[in-house]
C-alpha cells in the first residue's frame, strides 16, 4: 500500500490549463470511437497469428511464448493502438501526445507504482490460497536452464509481456480518456464505467469468459482510473499495473514468460473467490485515496506556512 513519504515524490502533478477544441458532446463521441477502435485493432492481430500458425493462447497471460512470431505479433498490435492514439491526438484533438501523463519523472513512479502493486496482488493471491486448499508452490524453472538464459528471458518478459503491455493499455484506457476532460470533470465518470468495461471484456476475447476474472478486472480498471486521475503520471499507472501482473504471471505460465514459479490450489467457492478479487481492489482504492487526501492536506499546510 502506498505511504505519505512514497507518494511526496509524485505530489507535484497538476492537471495542466488546456484549451479543448471539441464541445464536451462531441468528445465525449470521440472516446467511444477510439476505445472501439483500439479493441478492433486486435483483427489486426488475430489474421497474422493465423498466416504465421501462431496458437490464439500463446498471445496472452500465462500461455505467452517469446517466439519471433509471438513478438512480431505484439510489436503490430501495439503499434497499431500507439499510431491510433496519435493519430486522433494530432488530427482531431489538436494537442501533442505527450500530454497523455508523459510528464515529470519516470524510474520513480514506475518503481512505486510497481511495489504498490505487488503489495496489491499478493494480499490478493495470500487470501486465495488462505481461503482455498491444496496449495502447492514449485519451480518451473527447468534444471537444465542457465542463470543467463533464465535472466535474459525475464528481462524479455518485462520488457514485452508487462511494460509494452502495461503501457498500450493504460494509454487507450486511462491516460487517453482522462486528458480529454479536464475541463469539465464530470463528464469522466461514465467514460471511465464504459472503457473499464471494454478493458474487462477484451481480455475474454482470448480466454474463457469467467465472472470472478472479468470483475477482478473491472474493480482493477476503476482502480487504475482513479490513481491515474489523481496523480496524472501514465508511468505511476504503468508501474501500479507492471507490479500487480508480475506476480500473477511469476507464479503461472511457462518460465520463458515470466512464469518461474508454479502456484495451483483449490479455489474457494465463487462467491467467496468474487468477494476477495472485488473487495481487495476497493480496500486499496480506499487506501489511495486516503494517501492522498493526506498528501494535499500537507500540501495546503505547507503553502499556508511560507
Amino acid at each position: 500500500m502506498p505511504t505519505e513519504n512514497m507518494t511526496h515524490g509524485m505530489s507535484h502533478f497538476k492537471i495542466p490549463p488546456t484549451k479543448y477544441r471539441l464541445p464536451v458532446t462531441l468528445r465525449i463521441f470521440v472516446i467511444f470511437l477510439v476505445t472501439i477502435g483500439a479493441v478492433l485493432t486486435i483483427l489486426v492481430g488475430l489474421p497474422l497469428a493465423r498466416l504465421l500458425g501462431v496458437e490464439l493462447s500463446q498471445l496472452q497471460g500465462a500461455g505467452f511464448q517469446p517466439t519471433p512470431k509471438t513478438m512480431t505479433i505484439v510489436l503490430i498490435y501495439s503499434a497499431s493502438q500507439f499510431l491510433l492514439i496519435w493519430l486522433f491526438m494530432r488530427w482531431i484533438h489538436h494537442r501533442r501526445f505527450s500530454t497523455l501523463g508523459f510528464r515529470g519523472p519516470i524510474l520513480l513512479p514506475l518503481l512505486i507504482g510497481m511495489a504498490i502493486g505487488l503489495a496489491i496482488e499478493l494480499v490478493n493471491t495470500g487470501l486465495l490460497c488462505a481461503a482455498g486448499s491444496n496449495v502447492q508452490l514449485t519451480s518451473n524453472i527447468p534444471p537444465q536452464a542457465t542463470v543467463a538464459s533464465v535472466v535474459g528471458y525475464f528481462l524479455l518478459f518485462l520488457l514485452f509481456l508487462l511494460t509494452l503491455n502495461s503501457l498500450k493499455e493504460e494509454l487507450v484506457f486511462r491516460a487517453y480518456p482522462i486528458e480529454q476532460f479536464n475541463d469539465h470533470p464530470g463528464a469522466i465518470v461514465p467514460i471511465l464505467l464504459f472503457v473499464s468495461l471494454v478493458f474487462a471484456a477484451v481480455h475474454h476475447v482470448i480466454e474463457p469468459f469467467r465472472i470472478s476474472a472479468f470483475l477482478s478486472r473491472f474493480s482493477i480498471a476503476i482502480l487504475f482510473s482513479y490513481v491515474y486521475f489523481r496523480w496524472r503520471s501514465i508511468w505511476f499507472i504503468v508501474g501500479l499495473h507492471n507490479g500487480m501482473n508480475l506476480l500473477a504471471f511469476m507464479l503461472a505460465g511457462h518460465w520463458k514468460s515470466g512464469g518461474l514459479l508454479s502456484l495451483s490450489y483449490k479455489p474457494p467457492v465463487p462467491a467467496l473467490e468474487i468477494a476477495i478479487e472485488v473487495g481487495v481492489k476497493i480496500i486499496a482504492l480506499v487506501i489511495i485515496h486516503l494517501v492522498w487526501k493526506r498528501t494535499q492536506a500537507k500540501r495546503i499546510l505547507t503553502k499556508a506556512d511560507t
